[in-house]
Protein backbone atom coordinates (compact mmCIF):
# COMPACT_ATOMS: atom_id res chain seq x y z
CA UNK A 1 0.00 0.00 0.00
CA UNK A 2 0.89 3.43 -0.77
CA UNK A 3 2.73 4.36 3.31
CA UNK A 4 -0.27 6.55 3.87
CA UNK A 5 -2.93 5.15 6.70
CA UNK A 6 -5.24 7.73 6.12
CA UNK A 7 -6.81 7.31 2.31
CA UNK A 8 -7.30 10.81 2.46
CA UNK A 9 -4.46 12.46 3.24
CA UNK A 10 -2.31 10.80 0.71
CA UNK A 11 -1.37 14.01 -1.96
CA UNK A 12 0.84 14.43 -4.99
CA UNK A 13 4.02 14.20 -3.12
CA UNK A 14 3.40 10.29 -2.15
CA UNK A 15 2.34 9.76 -5.75
CA UNK A 16 5.97 11.10 -6.94
CA UNK A 17 7.47 9.23 -4.13
CA UNK A 18 6.68 6.35 -5.68
CA UNK A 19 8.06 7.06 -8.89
CA UNK A 20 11.41 8.70 -7.07
CA UNK A 21 12.11 5.39 -5.06
CA UNK A 22 11.12 3.62 -7.80
CA UNK A 23 8.52 1.51 -5.55
CA UNK A 24 7.45 -1.84 -6.90
CA UNK A 25 4.02 -3.42 -7.48
CA UNK A 26 3.50 -5.79 -4.40
CA UNK A 27 1.06 -7.91 -2.79
CA UNK A 28 -1.27 -4.92 -1.52
CA UNK A 29 0.15 -2.65 -4.66
CA UNK A 30 -0.89 -2.53 -8.01
CA UNK A 31 -0.32 0.36 -10.88
CA UNK A 32 -2.75 1.03 -13.92
CA UNK A 33 -1.84 3.81 -16.27
CA UNK A 34 -5.26 3.93 -17.79
CA UNK A 35 -8.77 4.70 -16.26
CA UNK A 36 -11.22 1.44 -16.73
CA UNK A 37 -13.85 3.44 -19.00
CA UNK A 38 -15.44 0.21 -20.81
CA UNK A 39 -17.24 -2.39 -19.41
CA UNK A 40 -14.49 -5.03 -20.14
CA UNK A 41 -11.80 -3.10 -18.41
CA UNK A 42 -13.86 -2.76 -15.64
CA UNK A 43 -14.25 -6.64 -15.47
CA UNK A 44 -10.81 -6.87 -15.69
CA UNK A 45 -10.40 -4.59 -12.84
CA UNK A 46 -12.51 -6.95 -10.94
CA UNK A 47 -10.13 -9.50 -10.63
CA UNK A 48 -7.52 -6.83 -9.55
CA UNK A 49 -9.98 -6.17 -6.58
CA UNK A 50 -11.40 -9.42 -5.76
CA UNK A 51 -7.91 -10.80 -5.42
CA UNK A 52 -7.04 -7.81 -2.86
CA UNK A 53 -9.76 -8.28 -1.04
CA UNK A 54 -9.21 -12.34 -0.69
CA UNK A 55 -5.90 -11.50 0.75
CA UNK A 56 -4.31 -8.56 2.25
CA UNK A 57 -6.06 -5.64 0.77
CA UNK A 58 -4.46 -3.20 -1.14
CA UNK A 59 -4.03 -0.09 -3.13
CA UNK A 60 -4.75 0.16 -7.09
CA UNK A 61 -3.25 3.83 -8.20
CA UNK A 62 -4.71 4.62 -11.57
CA UNK A 63 -2.61 7.39 -13.38
CA UNK A 64 0.81 6.30 -13.17
CA UNK A 65 2.73 3.84 -15.22
CA UNK A 66 4.84 1.65 -14.60
CA UNK A 67 8.21 -0.12 -16.10
CA UNK A 68 8.59 -3.85 -15.00
CA UNK A 69 6.58 -3.46 -12.03
CA UNK A 70 7.98 -0.41 -10.94
CA UNK A 71 6.65 3.29 -10.94
CA UNK A 72 8.10 4.86 -13.50
CA UNK A 73 5.91 8.19 -14.36
CA UNK A 74 2.81 10.30 -13.99
CA UNK A 75 -0.03 10.06 -16.60
CA UNK A 76 -2.07 12.62 -15.73
CA UNK A 77 -6.25 11.07 -15.61
CA UNK A 78 -8.50 13.50 -17.29
CA UNK A 79 -12.19 12.58 -16.06
CA UNK A 80 -15.11 15.23 -17.57
CA UNK A 81 -17.28 13.98 -14.13
CA UNK A 82 -14.66 12.94 -11.27
CA UNK A 83 -17.72 12.11 -8.62
CA UNK A 84 -19.97 9.98 -11.29
CA UNK A 85 -17.27 8.10 -12.52
CA UNK A 86 -15.78 6.92 -9.17
CA UNK A 87 -19.24 5.98 -7.81
CA UNK A 88 -20.17 3.86 -11.41
CA UNK A 89 -17.02 1.75 -10.96
CA UNK A 90 -17.38 1.05 -6.85
CA UNK A 91 -20.70 0.25 -7.86
CA UNK A 92 -20.00 -2.00 -10.55
CA UNK A 93 -17.41 -3.54 -9.05
CA UNK A 94 -19.34 -4.64 -6.15
CA UNK A 95 -22.13 -5.71 -8.35
CA UNK A 96 -19.17 -7.79 -10.35
CA UNK A 97 -17.74 -9.53 -6.96
CA UNK A 98 -19.90 -12.15 -5.09
CA UNK A 99 -20.76 -12.47 -2.30
CA UNK A 100 -20.81 -8.43 -3.15
CA UNK A 101 -18.27 -6.19 -1.45
CA UNK A 102 -20.41 -4.24 0.73
CA UNK A 103 -18.03 -1.34 1.99
CA UNK A 104 -14.00 -1.54 1.41
CA UNK A 105 -13.96 -0.02 -1.25
CA UNK A 106 -12.73 3.51 -0.95
CA UNK A 107 -11.63 5.60 -4.27
CA UNK A 108 -9.40 8.94 -3.45
CA UNK A 109 -8.74 11.29 -6.29
CA UNK A 110 -5.58 12.80 -6.24
CA UNK A 111 -5.20 16.51 -7.83
CA UNK A 112 -2.28 17.25 -9.69
CA UNK A 113 -0.59 20.63 -9.85
CA UNK A 114 -0.70 20.50 -13.72
CA UNK A 115 -4.17 19.21 -13.43
CA UNK A 116 -6.17 16.30 -13.82
CA UNK A 117 -5.90 13.42 -11.16
CA UNK A 118 -4.27 10.21 -9.64
CA UNK A 119 -6.80 8.14 -8.37
CA UNK A 120 -6.28 5.78 -5.95
CA UNK A 121 -8.72 2.76 -5.20
CA UNK A 122 -8.14 1.47 -1.56
CA UNK A 123 -9.96 -2.09 -1.17
CA UNK A 124 -9.69 -3.49 2.38
CA UNK A 125 -9.27 -7.16 3.54
CA UNK A 126 -12.82 -8.06 3.40
CA UNK A 127 -14.00 -10.46 6.14
CA UNK A 128 -16.42 -11.78 3.90
CA UNK A 129 -13.86 -13.66 1.69
CA UNK A 130 -13.51 -15.21 -0.31
CA UNK A 131 -15.04 -14.05 -3.01
CA UNK A 132 -15.45 -14.68 -6.72
CA UNK A 133 -15.72 -13.15 -9.89
CA UNK A 134 -18.91 -13.63 -11.42
CA UNK A 135 -18.17 -13.19 -15.01
CA UNK A 136 -15.60 -16.11 -14.97
CA UNK A 137 -16.50 -17.75 -11.20
CA UNK A 138 -12.79 -17.35 -10.16
CA UNK A 139 -11.68 -17.12 -6.97
CA UNK A 140 -8.59 -14.97 -7.40
CA UNK A 141 -5.69 -14.05 -4.54
CA UNK A 142 -3.10 -11.45 -4.88
CA UNK A 143 0.83 -12.95 -4.91
CA UNK A 144 3.92 -10.83 -5.09
CA UNK A 145 3.92 -10.65 -8.97
CA UNK A 146 0.23 -10.00 -9.46
CA UNK A 147 -3.14 -11.93 -9.32
CA UNK A 148 -3.85 -15.03 -10.33
CA UNK A 149 -6.57 -18.01 -9.82
CA UNK A 150 -6.68 -19.66 -6.32
CA UNK A 151 -6.92 -23.83 -6.92
CA UNK A 152 -9.26 -25.73 -4.89
CA UNK A 153 -7.05 -26.15 -2.36
CA UNK A 154 -6.82 -22.00 -1.90
CA UNK A 155 -10.38 -22.18 -2.36
CA UNK A 156 -10.50 -24.32 0.72
CA UNK A 157 -8.24 -22.57 2.39
CA UNK A 158 -9.66 -19.13 1.90
CA UNK A 159 -13.37 -20.70 3.41
CA UNK A 160 -11.65 -22.05 6.55
CA UNK A 161 -9.38 -18.56 7.23
CA UNK A 162 -12.54 -16.69 6.81
CA UNK A 163 -14.84 -18.79 9.41
CA UNK A 164 -11.52 -18.58 11.56
CA UNK A 165 -11.19 -14.66 11.14
CA UNK A 166 -14.35 -13.48 13.50
CA UNK A 167 -13.63 -16.47 15.67
CA UNK A 168 -9.76 -15.32 16.27
CA UNK A 169 -10.85 -11.31 16.88
CA UNK A 170 -13.36 -12.93 19.60
CA UNK A 171 -10.69 -15.04 20.86
CA UNK A 172 -8.30 -11.94 21.35
CA UNK A 173 -10.79 -10.11 22.93
CA UNK A 174 -12.16 -12.97 25.56
CA UNK A 175 -8.80 -13.85 26.63
CA UNK A 176 -8.07 -10.23 27.34
CA UNK A 177 -11.55 -10.22 29.54
CA UNK A 178 -10.55 -12.46 31.54
CA UNK A 179 -7.20 -11.42 32.61
CA UNK A 180 -8.95 -7.79 32.96
CA UNK A 181 -11.48 -9.20 35.39
CA UNK A 182 -9.29 -11.16 37.56
CA UNK A 183 -6.69 -8.45 38.03
CA UNK A 184 -4.19 -9.38 35.76
CA UNK A 185 -4.33 -6.67 32.90
CA UNK A 186 -0.99 -4.46 31.76
CA UNK A 187 -1.49 -2.62 35.05
CA UNK A 188 -3.03 -3.21 38.26
CA UNK A 189 -6.23 -1.31 38.55
CA UNK A 190 -8.04 0.09 41.74
CA UNK A 191 -10.98 -1.89 43.06
CA UNK A 192 -13.87 -1.81 41.07
CA UNK A 193 -16.05 -1.92 37.91
CA UNK A 194 -13.53 -1.53 34.70
CA UNK A 195 -15.20 -0.27 31.24
CA UNK A 196 -12.68 -1.74 28.52
CA UNK A 197 -12.68 -1.09 24.89
CA UNK A 198 -10.51 -3.20 22.55
CA UNK A 199 -9.85 -2.23 18.93
CA UNK A 200 -8.47 -5.15 16.63
CA UNK A 201 -7.33 -4.22 13.20
CA UNK A 202 -7.84 -7.03 10.51
CA UNK A 203 -4.37 -6.67 9.97
CA UNK A 204 -2.95 -8.22 13.16
CA UNK A 205 -4.98 -11.08 12.71
CA UNK A 206 -4.12 -11.44 9.21
CA UNK A 207 -0.60 -10.75 8.79
CA UNK A 208 0.86 -10.37 12.31
CA UNK A 209 3.06 -7.95 11.60
CA UNK A 210 5.48 -7.02 15.32
CA UNK A 211 5.57 -3.04 15.34
CA UNK A 212 9.08 -1.61 16.67
CA UNK A 213 8.95 -0.89 19.95
CA UNK A 214 10.44 3.00 18.50
CA UNK A 215 7.30 3.04 16.63
CA UNK A 216 5.48 2.10 19.29
CA UNK A 217 6.46 4.72 21.37
CA UNK A 218 5.96 7.14 18.81
CA UNK A 219 2.65 6.63 18.21
CA UNK A 220 1.72 6.18 22.23
CA UNK A 221 2.64 9.66 23.04
CA UNK A 222 -1.50 10.29 21.01
CA UNK A 223 -2.74 7.56 23.07
CA UNK A 224 -2.57 9.85 26.05
CA UNK A 225 -5.27 11.60 25.21
CA UNK A 226 -7.64 8.83 25.77
CA UNK A 227 -7.50 8.52 29.74
CA UNK A 228 -10.63 10.15 31.26
CA UNK A 229 -10.42 14.23 31.75
CA UNK A 230 -8.99 14.84 35.11
CA UNK A 231 -6.38 12.09 35.13
CA UNK A 232 -3.06 12.54 35.49
CA UNK A 233 -1.46 10.55 32.87
CA UNK A 234 2.48 9.10 32.22
CA UNK A 235 4.80 8.78 30.04
CA UNK A 236 4.46 5.60 27.61
CA UNK A 237 6.36 2.94 28.64
CA UNK A 238 7.30 -0.40 27.46
CA UNK A 239 6.46 -3.38 28.72
CA UNK A 240 6.24 -7.17 27.86
CA UNK A 241 3.19 -6.85 25.29
CA UNK A 242 4.16 -3.74 23.98
CA UNK A 243 3.80 -0.21 25.10
CA UNK A 244 2.03 1.35 27.81
CA UNK A 245 0.52 4.67 28.74
CA UNK A 246 -1.00 4.57 32.37
CA UNK A 247 -2.77 7.28 34.83
CA UNK A 248 -4.37 7.87 37.84
CA UNK A 249 -1.44 6.06 40.36
CA UNK A 250 -2.82 5.44 44.21
CA UNK A 251 -0.44 5.31 46.93
CA UNK A 252 -0.26 1.18 46.42
CA UNK A 253 1.15 1.56 43.04
CA UNK A 254 -2.23 1.10 41.31
CA UNK A 255 -3.87 3.05 38.49
CA UNK A 256 -7.15 4.17 37.48
CA UNK A 257 -7.06 3.74 33.65
CA UNK A 258 -4.39 2.62 31.19
CA UNK A 259 -4.07 1.92 27.07
CA UNK A 260 -1.89 -1.30 25.64
CA UNK A 261 -0.54 -0.71 22.38
CA UNK A 262 0.34 -4.17 21.15
CA UNK A 263 2.99 -4.91 19.07
CA UNK A 264 0.47 -6.26 16.49
CA UNK A 265 -1.49 -3.07 16.49
CA UNK A 266 -4.08 -4.21 19.14
CA UNK A 267 -5.51 -1.46 21.72
CA UNK A 268 -6.94 -1.93 24.92
CA UNK A 269 -8.37 0.89 26.87
CA UNK A 270 -8.81 0.06 30.74
CA UNK A 271 -10.25 2.51 33.24
CA UNK A 272 -11.79 1.82 36.64
CA UNK A 273 -15.80 3.57 36.60
CA UNK A 274 -17.31 5.94 38.90
CA UNK A 275 -19.69 4.29 41.35
CA UNK A 276 -21.33 5.54 44.31
CA UNK A 277 -21.76 3.17 46.92
CA UNK A 278 -22.93 5.76 49.66
CA UNK A 279 -26.36 4.32 50.20
CA UNK A 280 -28.02 7.05 48.25
CA UNK A 281 -28.95 5.51 45.92
CA UNK A 282 -29.42 2.59 48.25
CA UNK A 283 -27.18 0.02 46.41
CA UNK A 284 -23.84 0.16 44.61
CA UNK A 285 -24.82 2.93 41.15
CA UNK A 286 -22.43 2.51 38.23
CA UNK A 287 -22.42 6.16 35.87
CA UNK A 288 -21.59 5.22 32.36
CA UNK A 289 -21.78 8.48 31.31
CA UNK A 290 -17.95 10.17 32.12
CA UNK A 291 -16.33 6.75 30.20
CA UNK A 292 -18.93 6.90 27.58
CA UNK A 293 -18.95 10.12 26.77
CA UNK A 294 -14.63 9.89 27.03
CA UNK A 295 -14.67 7.14 24.59
CA UNK A 296 -16.16 9.15 22.04
CA UNK A 297 -15.42 12.48 22.45
CA UNK A 298 -11.60 11.74 22.99
CA UNK A 299 -10.82 7.84 23.12
CA UNK A 300 -12.19 6.42 19.84
CA UNK A 301 -10.68 9.05 18.07
CA UNK A 302 -7.53 9.33 19.41
CA UNK A 303 -6.80 5.78 19.04
CA UNK A 304 -7.83 5.14 15.29
CA UNK A 305 -4.88 8.22 14.82
CA UNK A 306 -2.96 6.15 16.83
CA UNK A 307 -3.21 3.26 14.35
CA UNK A 308 -2.99 6.06 11.54
CA UNK A 309 0.59 6.59 12.98
CA UNK A 310 1.42 2.93 12.73
CA UNK A 311 0.41 3.31 9.36
CA UNK A 312 -2.52 0.61 10.01
CA UNK A 313 -5.47 0.63 8.32
CA UNK A 314 -9.13 -0.15 8.14
CA UNK A 315 -10.99 -2.26 8.73
CA UNK A 316 -11.02 -3.21 12.58
CA UNK A 317 -13.13 -4.74 14.76
CA UNK A 318 -14.16 -2.52 18.49
CA UNK A 319 -15.30 -4.28 20.99
CA UNK A 320 -17.02 -2.38 24.42
CA UNK A 321 -17.58 -4.18 27.35
CA UNK A 322 -18.08 -3.31 31.27
CA UNK A 323 -16.69 -5.92 33.58
CA UNK A 324 -17.22 -6.78 37.60
CA UNK A 325 -20.64 -5.22 37.55
CA UNK A 326 -22.53 -7.78 39.40
CA UNK A 327 -25.08 -6.35 41.76
CA UNK A 328 -24.73 -2.62 40.54
CA UNK A 329 -27.86 -0.47 39.12
CA UNK A 330 -27.18 1.79 36.36
CA UNK A 331 -28.20 5.78 36.79
CA UNK A 332 -30.34 7.50 33.95
CA UNK A 333 -29.46 10.81 33.97
CA UNK A 334 -31.28 13.22 30.84
CA UNK A 335 -30.56 16.78 30.74
CA UNK A 336 -28.29 17.04 34.30
CA UNK A 337 -31.60 15.22 35.61
CA UNK A 338 -31.07 12.12 37.59
CA UNK A 339 -34.28 10.09 36.27
CA UNK A 340 -34.04 6.43 37.78
CA UNK A 341 -31.50 3.52 39.22
CA UNK A 342 -32.60 0.04 37.60
CA UNK A 343 -30.97 -2.62 38.57
CA UNK A 344 -28.76 -4.62 36.06
CA UNK A 345 -30.09 -8.32 36.65
CA UNK A 346 -28.86 -10.73 38.82
CA UNK A 347 -27.10 -12.99 37.14
CA UNK A 348 -24.91 -10.87 34.67
CA UNK A 349 -21.06 -10.34 36.36
CA UNK A 350 -19.86 -8.75 32.88
CA UNK A 351 -21.79 -6.99 30.31
CA UNK A 352 -20.39 -8.01 26.80
CA UNK A 353 -20.70 -5.43 23.88
CA UNK A 354 -21.26 -7.08 20.41
CA UNK A 355 -18.41 -6.47 17.91
CA UNK A 356 -18.53 -3.13 15.97
CA UNK A 357 -16.61 -3.39 12.09
CA UNK A 358 -14.73 -0.49 11.12
CA UNK A 359 -15.06 -0.59 7.31
CA UNK A 360 -13.08 2.48 7.73
CA UNK A 361 -12.04 5.06 10.29
CA UNK A 362 -13.86 8.36 9.03
CA UNK A 363 -17.46 7.34 10.55
CA UNK A 364 -18.93 9.31 13.01
CA UNK A 365 -17.50 7.96 16.64
CA UNK A 366 -21.08 8.25 18.80
CA UNK A 367 -22.95 6.47 15.70
CA UNK A 368 -20.15 4.04 15.43
CA UNK A 369 -20.00 2.87 19.01
CA UNK A 370 -23.81 2.97 19.34
CA UNK A 371 -24.66 -0.68 18.76
CA UNK A 372 -21.80 -1.21 21.88
CA UNK A 373 -23.03 0.84 23.62
CA UNK A 374 -26.71 0.11 23.74
CA UNK A 375 -26.08 -3.29 25.41
CA UNK A 376 -25.42 -2.05 28.79
CA UNK A 377 -28.53 0.37 28.94
CA UNK A 378 -30.38 -2.67 26.83
CA UNK A 379 -30.13 -4.55 30.22
CA UNK A 380 -31.64 -2.24 32.38
CA UNK A 381 -34.76 -2.14 29.99
CA UNK A 382 -33.46 1.10 28.16
CA UNK A 383 -33.02 1.14 23.93
CA UNK A 384 -29.76 3.12 23.78
CA UNK A 385 -27.26 4.95 25.03
CA UNK A 386 -28.64 8.40 27.66
CA UNK A 387 -25.17 9.56 27.42
CA UNK A 388 -25.17 13.56 25.56
CA UNK A 389 -22.10 13.38 24.15
CA UNK A 390 -22.84 16.59 22.96
CA UNK A 391 -22.28 18.07 26.09
CA UNK A 392 -18.87 19.67 27.12
CA UNK A 393 -16.74 16.85 29.71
Amino acid sequence: MIPRARLDSVIEADIQALIDHGVRESRTLDYKRDWPADRDARIELAKDVCAFANSLGGDLVFGVHEDDGAAAAIEPLQLVNLDAELLTLTNTLRDLLEPRVSGGLHPHPVPLASGGHVIVLRVAPSPGAPHRVTKDNHFYARTAVGKEPMDIHGIRNAFAFSGSLADRTLEFRSDRIAQLSAGQGSRPLQDGPVFACHVVPVSAITRRDAHAVETLLQSATVLQGTAPAGVDVGQPAVDYDGVVVSGGRDGQGRYSSYVQLFRNGCIEVAAICEVDDRGVPPHPTLYPFRPEHSLVRTGLPRILEALATLEVNAPAYVFVSWLNVHGMRVCIQRQNRLEGFPALPEHLRHIIGPPVYLEDFEGNPAEVLAPALDVLWNAVGVAHTQTDFAAAN
